[in-house]
């Protein structure tokens, strides 16, 4: 994308992330709706990253424009739609808490104040206790221990209080529907008057109030208008009491936010769609979708993880030349992909779960909050990082954008291991074709799919976040051996965060440099021409690990900064995972390096023989026979090689434990694309290689 494009880019996100102050299907953050996490959090970013062109055109800016200028408008001069919902618990959840009333994960709330006055608005109705945005529930007790009896439903006992006004046009009857356990304990005003059970409304404005103590876990909170959803009914309810601007403007107001991104959406996918042109390359993504969305949507989900494997068929398709680069790819083997991905995890739209306590996604949740809800954001929760860093501030991002639900972090992980699928494409197009990169890129959500990676998916963990970034810092170092400077910065930016995610991975992010190397250029040729005759991007040699070595340094000193320790790994687990350790014999350690090592290549922890990891020991041992100087394999490229090596490198220094195939995401896509290629030397005819000079 050109600068412009970038800056219309930006402008786009802020457009449709902006919370409209008037409700709607798709009024901007939290998006806690159906249509609006599936359309701005999934369709909107492969949009913006697989078809920006459509931005320069000027249908795509004016409804920017149109849309900033609506929501810019309607925050000064309109009422915020929804109701004020306060909770406090009966103890507290957030060490160093300034106030008893907790933050749920709503922008449109005191989400930045101290002293929250509400800790969520109220758009839509409760159906359950996982519709409630008590999203604390997660956090430990104020005093960092494991939650004790009481401090979860349903021994917890929570006060909630919401506020707000009902702007009524017509007369007509109001009535809340309540969950069992809060029937007792629940009473309801309208404009300072309690009633128990529905009330008669006359026109006008109305102050609302519900108190209620919220216990046990049997939770329904559902506001009634003449028998209808309130809030798809023709009253207003308010945070304020509303101006008669306000009701003059309202009837048409809240649907316009939802017409002009509906259709400015739906103008660029029709670009989209022109885009692909190919009606094969279109049934065949439209079909394999269908199927794959059909399976989940049926509860077949184990059918539909089987079903990955026929996305490799593509290969098998006539795709028009003008498809074949990364667009036609993320057609064929992206959309189906996330489809899944979506289809699997709607049913947590807008809704929170609790997760297991003491697990590494429960400390990353509570770091998250401290992040962005009480402003650390440099310390990140915790002075040096026990558990890996990164993922707490893409949680806390997430959560800001998608709301108490975790649905965020399953469309960030799908959209993570696609960029590593769409990396080995990458590496294996280059080498062998199209067709070839296809069927690596298939291979590699197969083993995602079939294999153990696939309940990381969506847990809160790190690794996956550390693999797509580094594959995508790999692509972009492809790219920049064009000579363009920035491109290689922004290569070095990705492999530190990818290192950030995943310390383990420090090697690997390094090796991202590897890719100044020519796409051509063998194994055998690196080790018989002297460097400096291999054709190297040297821009990108040498910035990619400077960038990485200054954001190392940023690293050591935030540590130095909270402890007075100037080092990458104080406060890790390092002594604890670490292979090798004083007292210990070199065949000893060279013995727990290479159950290590299996560990991550078998894809199971313990490791042991697993089928769908097969793709996984092919390309493993391709790179070695490679790096080794085996015939018809030291001819294939020598960086997809190499960059294997450097990544398995880490499996010698230290082993992780728990949550089997978690260390293994990030040489999934390369081993395979490595496969791939090495399948294709293997059926080609033997050619005499020419003779290189000795370095």
């Amino acid at each position: 994308m050109t600068a412009v494009t970038w800056v219309w880019g930006f402008t786009a996100v802020v457009a449709l992330l902006w919370p409209a102050h008037t409700a709607g299907p798709l009024d901007g953050l939290p998006l806690d709706g159906v249509a609006e996490a599936i359309l701005i959090g999934v369709v909107f970013p492969a949009l913006l990253w697989f078809h920006p062109r459509f931005l320069r055109t000027a249908v795509a800016r004016g409804a920017i424009l149109a849309l900033l200028a609506w929501k810019a408008f309607a925050a000064v001069a309109l009422v915020p739609d929804g109701w004020c919902v306060r909770f406090e618990p009966g103890r507290p959840y957030v060490s160093d808490a300034t106030s008893p009333v907790p933050h749920s994960w709503d922008v449109r709330a005191d989400w930045l104040s101290p002293q929250p006055a509400c800790s969520a608005v109220m758009r839509r109705r409760y159906m359950g206790i996982g519709e409630f945005p008590v999203w604390f529930f997660n956090l430990p007790a104020a005093n960092g221990m494991y939650p004790v009896e009481g401090d979860r439903p349903p021994t917890a006992r929570t006060a909630m209080t919401v506020t707000g006004f009902l702007d009524a046009r017509t007369a007509g009857d109001l009535r809340f529907e309540f969950g069992d356990d809060m029937l007792e304990t629940t009473v309801t005003f309208l404009d300072g008057a309690p009633f128990r059970s529905s009330v008669h409304v006359d026109p006008g404005s109305h102050r609302i109030r519900v108190d209620s103590i919220l216990g046990g876990d049997v939770w329904r909170f559902i506001p009634v208008w003449n028998g209808g959803d309130l809030w798809s009914s023709s009253v207003h309810a308010t945070l304020r009491r509303p101006t008669r601007f306000d009701a003059a403007v309202r009837p048409f107001g809240g649907w316009l936010v939802t017409v002009m991104v509906s259709a400015w959406l739906t103008a660029w996918l029709i670009s989209f769609a022109v885009r692909i042109g190919s009606p094969v390359t279109l049934g065949w993504t439209l079909a394999i979708s269908t199927l794959l969305g059909a399976l989940v949507w049926t509860e077949y989900l184990d059918a539909a993880r089987w079903a990955v494997t026929a996305l490799a068929m593509a290969a098998v398709l006539p795709i028009p030349p003008r498809l074949r680069n990364l667009f036609g790819a993320f057609v064929l083997i992206g959309i189906p992909w996330l489809t899944l991905i979506v289809v699997s995890g709607g049913g947590d739209i807008g809704r929170f779960w609790f997760y297991g306590v003491g697990h590494d996604a429960w400390t990353f949740q509570r770091n998250a909050y401290r992040i962005a809800l009480q402003g650390y954001w440099l310390e990140g929760g915790s002075a040096t990082f026990w558990f890996q860093p990164l993922y707490r501030w893409i949680a806390a991002v997430l959560h800001l954008v998608f709301g108490d639900s975790s649905v965020g972090e399953r469309f960030w992980d799908g959209a993570c291991l696609l960029a590593t699928a769409l990396f080995a494409w990458r590496v294996a197009d280059t080498y062998a074709g199209f067709r070839a990169g296809l069927i690596a890129a298939g291979l590699t959500l197969s083993v995602f799919a079939l294999g153990t990676p696939w309940s990381l998916v969506g847990q809160g963990l790190g690794e996956i976040s550390s693999a797509g970034f580094l594959s995508v810092a790999a692509f972009v170092a492809l790219r920049s051996r064009r000579g363009l400077l920035w491109r290689a910065v922004i290569a070095g930016a990705l492999a530190t965060v990818g290192f950030y995610a995943r310390l383990n991975n420090l090697p690997m992010a390094f090796a991202v440099s590897l890719f100044a190397l020519p796409a051509s250029t063998s194994v055998r040729r690196v080790f018989q021409v002297w460097p400096w005759r291999l054709g190297v991007a040297w821009k990108t040699a040498l910035t990619v690990p400077t960038v990485i070595t200054f954001g190392l340094l940023l690293f050591a000193w935030r540590t130095w900064h909270y402890t007075g320790v100037f080092s990458l790994f104080y406060g890790t687990q390092r002594e604890l995972l670490a292979i090798w350790k004083p007292g210990i014999s070199a065949p000893t350690a060279l013995g727990r390096g290479m159950a290590s090592a299996m560990m991550v290549l078998s894809v199971n922890d313990p490791e042991q023989f697993s089928w769908n990891a097969l793709p996984v020991f092919a390309g493993a041992a391709t790179a070695v026979l490679a790096a080794v100087g085996v015939p018809r394999f030291r001819d294939l490229p020598a960086a997809p090689a190499f960059f294997f090596l450097a990544a398995i490198s880490a499996a010698f220094v230290a082993r992780g434990s728990a949550y089997a195939g978690r260390f293994s995401v990030h040489i999934v896509g390369i081993c395979c694309a490595l496969a791939v290629c090495a399948a294709r030397s293997l059926m080609q005819p033997v050619r005499r290689a020419p003779r290189y000079p000795q370095a």
